[in-house]
């Protein structure tokens, strides 16, 4: 990972004491985030899909999908990001983990801020100071000095259990979730599933993909990718990430049978490019 650049390590310890190792795109801000990763979709389908080198204008944001987006040949389509965790309750330590981290860059804290990350992660020393704080008559809304400011890095630790349901049932709630809104335009939209698990592999991804494949293709989006973040500059660029093709229409999908007889996948089944 030298040179590399928003990125954390996960160590996950399994009940026979295996530890595996998972890097995963770390950018606590979720607006960039969401940028980020509609960049790397736009790379990805200039490189493999457009084979050439396209101008991108993002014409509007949030209305109401992610990203309306305007190539320089013309085209015009939306991009919609939506995430997926083991569950809603580790889905939440990834929250509070981002909100620590952000916060940690900041002079100052209101104090009610202070306070709510202080619940996150109960600190004694941080507990004195609130109750200092609330004693000399300091507001909930006042600004004090952040005790959290360059206590970087952190080592986040958590416990959960070992059961969990097949990727497939995340993967079909994300795009229901979606299905579901009113919004017009679902058949120029692109649904990037942002994947943010800690404990699926590979086999669990290819499960997924042959037992959902009625479902994606009845699907109302235009186009369907379970996308995997690493690293990246904050531009977007010295990235590595993965996108893998739900739904996507005839034409991409002959090229990219092509793209396999020409450089053939490894045996997890991926495509280096």
């Amino acid at each position: 990972m030298t040179g590399k650049s928003n990125y954390k390590p996960y160590y996950r310890i399994e009940r026979d004491g295996t530890v595996f190792e998972r890097i995963c795109l770390d950018v606590p801000d979720i607006s960039v985030r969401e940028e980020l990763i509609c960049k790397h979709y736009l790379k990805n389908y200039a490189k493999v899909f457009l084979q050439d080198t396209v101008g991108v204008k993002i014409i509007s944001s949030d209305d109401p999908w992610d990203f309306k987006i305007e190539l320089s040949t013309k085209e015009v389509f939306n991009v919609e990001i939506t995430s997926i965790a083991e569950d809603s309750e580790l889905f939440e330590k990834l929250k509070r983990e981002e909100r620590l981290i952000t916060k940690s860059k900041e002079e100052t804290l209101p104090l009610h801020e202070l306070e709510k990350l202080n619940g996150f992660f109960p600190n004694s020393e941080i507990e004195g100071l609130i109750k200092k704080y609330k004693d000399s008559g300091i507001s909930k809304k006042d600004l004090v000095e952040n005790p959290y400011k360059d206590r970087n890095p952190n080592i986040f630790l958590s416990s959960r259990t070992y059961d969990k349901e097949p990727l497939s049932n995340l993967i079909r709630k994300a795009i229901e979730s979606k299905e579901v809104k009113k919004h017009f335009g679902k058949d120029n939209t692109v649904l990037i599933i942002d994947n943010r698990t800690l404990t699926y592999e590979y086999p669990d991804l290819n499960l997924a993909l042959n037992s959902l494949e009625d479902h994606y293709k009845s699907s109302s989006f235009k186009e369907i990718w379970f996308y995997t973040g690493y690293c990246s500059d904050i531009n977007g660029n010295n990235a590595e990430f993965s996108l893998a093709p739900l739904k996507i229409p005839k034409d991409q999908e002959e090229i990219l049978n092509k793209m396999k007889k020409n450089n053939p996948p490894d045996n997890k089944g991926t495509i280096y490019i």
